[in-house]
């Protein structure tokens, strides 16, 4: 077992890289500590302090590891505080440990099989779409999982036959944090009565999940995101279908959602149906827009309004020089008037031709509805609104540019392709 462990650990290495070792005192870090620090000098330790309820200890017996092995070795503060939820400590961590990663460093962390399985049932219960059930992947382009083949419980006899010391986490015999019942509680029981290693099972059941996403044509190019905005197309989502649930996990990442659960789903598919707007639990709130399903975070976008930004959810507002044509996207507006960009509000009016229009009539008959309609930036000097940027400019905005005057200011529409999470 020894032997097939250090291998397992090794085949994932590139002993001409630098490494850094997320050192917890627990098993599974200090194994993969010591087998690495065997392999290669360019190694150093970080531990995190979560301020919890024995993490001196942890510190403590992180520290005599990375004594033990030699090698650099630091804690680094976190803010958290104690009781701090495991999904917190998680995010606090990470953001932690990146922020000290150098650019020519890889982190290692010591996820085994046995978490992988463990994050897959949480996933599974909690409704999760296809996506989710990949569970923990092996590598991104700055961290590796080397242990991710390897069960605890493999890890513990490994740990004993060669005298490694660790420290066992007391909160993990606390059964009413969701993992640890479902690693003391109910793996232990589906193993009782089902013949089989459960954790072999489910390995092999998300290999094959991984296996259909790697070979599914998913096309996330489509998917389109700002600040506090995303797009993606509705033909994607509306069938029932496996590529429809991988947008939809995709999706539920981009929207700070664990996974969508199906009054989620309800709520999409109410919103493509009826061509209404619907909310969310998280200040997010989706509606369709020209075959778009179109999902604002109304609040980021006051944020951004407030603290007067240049870019607003997909809006990039830009002064400029000179410009090869004057259209809708593009104002010049006068120099010693106090401009005012915000969103629209109920009731605002801009002249146009000689009347006074709603502007949210204007953008109605441009495809443009519900949610976004309520981000849409206008650009104000005093009451008078003089410009919806890329629909209409008002009467007194057009006479003033035959004038000649400068001061131009240009609106652009600036979104990204979403990440393959």
């Amino acid at each position: 077992m020894t032997n097939k462990i250090e291998k397992d650990i090794i085949k994932n290495l590139d002993t001409s890289k630098n490494y850094v070792v997320a050192l917890s005192g627990g098993v599974d870090s200090a194994v993969l500590a010591t087998v690495v620090a065997k392999q290669t000098p360019n190694l150093r330790s970080v531990f995190v302090r979560h301020n919890q309820k024995h993490s001196n200890k942890l510190e403590e017996m992180a520290n005599r590891i990375a004594d033990n092995l030699k090698i650099n070795h630091k804690a680094l503060d976190s803010n958290l505080k104690e009781n701090s939820s495991e999904t917190k400590m998680r995010d606090a961590r990470y953001e932690i440990l990146y922020d000290d990663l150098d650019d020519d460093e890889i982190l290692l962390t010591g996820h085994t099989l046995s978490d992988k399985v463990e994050t897959f049932f949480i996933n599974l219960l909690r409704g999760t779409r296809v996506r989710g059930l990949k569970s923990i992947p092996k590598m991104t382009p700055r961290l590796k999982r080397p242990l991710l083949g390897i069960s605890k419980d493999n890890l513990i006899n490994y740990a004993k036959e060669n005298n490694i010391e660790y420290l066992d986490d007391v909160t993990n015999f606390d059964n009413k944090i969701i993992r640890n019942w479902i690693r003391n509680e109910l793996i232990p029981k589906v193993d009782e009565k089902f013949p089989g290693d459960i954790e072999e099972k489910i390995s092999s059941l998300i290999t094959e999940i991984e296996s259909i996403f790697e070979t599914t044509h998913t096309d996330f190019k489509y998917i389109k995101t700002a600040k506090g905005y995303i797009e993606i197309p509705i033909a994607l989502v509306k069938e029932k279908n496996i590529k429809s649930n991988m947008y939809l996990s995709l999706l539920s990442k981009a929207l700070g959602i664990p996974s969508l659960e199906k009054k989620d789903i309800q709520k999409i598919t109410t919103s493509i149906n009826d061509e209404k707007k619907v909310d969310f639990d998280n200040n997010w709130s989706c509606g369709v827009s020209n075959s778009l399903l179109i999902f604002i975070n109304k609040k980021t976008w006051q944020e951004q309004y407030r603290s007067k930004e240049q870019n607003l959810g997909l809006f990039k507002f830009s002064s400029v020089e000179k410009i090869k044509a004057n259209n809708n996207w593009t104002a010049s507006l006068p120099k010693k008037e106090k401009i005012k960009i915000s969103p629209l509000k109920n009731g605002d009016k801009i002249k146009v031709d000689g009347n006074t229009i709603k502007v949210s009539e204007i953008l109605r008959s441009y495809g443009i509805k519900n949610v976004l309609k309520e981000v849409w930036p206008v650009v104000s000097i005093g009451d008078e609104i003089y410009w919806v940027p890329g629909i209409r400019k008002s009467d007194s905005l057009i006479d003033y540019e035959k004038s000649g005057k400068s001061n131009i200011i240009t609106a652009s529409i600036e979104k990204s392709s979403i990440e393959d999470y």
